[in-house]
């Protein structure tokens, strides 16, 4: 293949058109791999001031073909136990549970820019790509693999089937699903419950109305929900984020990729979801409840309708994010493995970190985050927002979910 860069977010409409074929033909794709994501995430994310999306077109002898992949990347400082470095990653920022190359074959993408990388200037110390799929790092039978990691894992709901199917499979954790029955009883006698899910169809749909009302109801919610307490920007209503998210919103709105959930009793709103979704996969990026209404657990009856809601429209699957798996445990039908990409210059610092990490004997992976640990967090003093921790992984919006 023959690579050329994109240096600014403004280049991308010469591209825009062509990216979106190529997502349909992208294994797993996401409403966070297109290019309005990307916009809005500039716009909003001070450290995306290096771009480098490496746009691969197919050769064929010395004549160059089409498009046949894109790989965004993005440059930023990360603060690490060695100093700070300059990071080559995906522009994803702890979004999302997986990225990777935009086409139909990931694999080939990757080796395609990593060979260009190689030759190409370098104005970064590390190349650290997380968190991509298994089909983009597992290459044709017999072929050499590329050098990745494990990085996370996520938790799936697979749809396949009906919703009385999947809640009867429910029955292998009997008393959590009793817990979710009674739970349900109880908040059916205090009132009227109601759930309202939103997803318009978008531009090409001639439905592309955000409502707002739903929105700024979610984050009044989050507003009152346990998760308001942590500080690294994992909640729906928190300062750092929430610029980012009106502004996404719009976009996801008029792709017709927006997802958004609201239980209420007697018009009360107690409980809300809120991602997008793209080609019959849902991704959940936050939800949360009214706590005054915690007793009676109404993320459960949340949940239930959520499920079964998506097993109505005929979606394929629900990434409900790569934390807190034990609270997930009882939803979840598989946990998908999310893997990692690094190589280190010859740069000093680098190779310091480098070593340092093989002496610790682990890359920096980040370990699964707790329910329990993230409520208890939720409740201490924390230092101000950051985008990374000590050793350089990313934590922001880790627990979020």
């Amino acid at each position: 293949m023959r690579v050329r860069e994109l240096r600014s977010a403004a280049e991308i409409e010469n591209v825009r058109s062509v990216w979106h074929q190529l997502l349909q033909q992208t294994p797993g794709a996401s409403f966070m791999q297109t290019p309005e994501w990307l916009e809005a995430r500039c716009r909003h994310a001070p450290h995306f001031r290096s771009l480098r999306i490496l746009v691969c077109e197919s050769r064929h002898g010395n004549e160059t073909g089409g498009i046949a992949g894109i790989v965004p990347l993005n440059v930023q400082i990360e603060p690490t136990k060695v100093g700070d470095l300059r990071l080559l990653t995906f522009p994803l920022d702890g979004w999302g549970s997986f990225y990777g190359p935009i086409g139909p074959q990931p694999v080939a993408l990757l080796r395609a820019a990593l060979e260009y990388l190689g030759r190409a200037e370098r104005n970064y110390d590390l190349i650290d790509l997380r968190p991509m799929p298994a089909v983009a790092v597992e290459d044709l039978p017999g072929a050499k693999p590329l050098p990745s990691s494990p990085w996370a894992r996520a938790a799936m709901i697979d749809l396949a089937g009906s919703w009385d199917t999947y809640w009867e499979s429910r029955k292998q954790d009997h008393n959590r699903r009793r817990n979710v029955e009674r739970c349900e009883r109880r908040l059916s006698e205090a009132g009227c419950i109601t759930f309202e899910r939103y997803r318009p169809a978008g531009l090409c749909g001639n439905e592309s109305e955000p409502r707002w009302d739903l929105f700024d109801e979610c984050v009044s919610l989050a507003r009152r929900s346990w998760q308001s307490g942590l500080t690294e920007g994992n909640t729906l209503s928190h300062p750092d984020v929430l610029p980012l998210l009106r502004d996404a919103h719009q976009a996801a709105a008029q792709a017709g990729a927006l997802d958004m959930s609201l239980l209420r009793l007697n018009d009360q709103p107690l409980a809300f979801s809120y991602g997008y979704h793209y080609r019959g996969n849902f991704d959940l990026l936050r939800i949360g409840f009214d706590p005054d209404w915690a007793k009676l657990a109404p993320g459960n009856a949340l949940w239930t309708r959520l499920i079964r809601d998506s097993f109505q429209r005929k979606d394929r699957v629900i990434d409900l994010g790569p934390t807190c798996l034990d609270f997930k445990k009882f939803w979840l039908t598989r946990v998908e493995p999310s893997f990692r990409l690094l190589r280190y210059t010859w740069s000093p610092r680098s190779q310091v970190l480098r070593v340092t990490r093989l002496l610790r004997g682990r890359a920096g992976e980040p370990g699964d985050k707790t329910n329990a640990a993230a409520k208890v967090e939720a409740t201490q003093p924390a230092p101000a927002l950051v985008a990374t921790s000590a050793d350089g992984t990313d934590r922001r919006d880790r627990p979020a979910r």
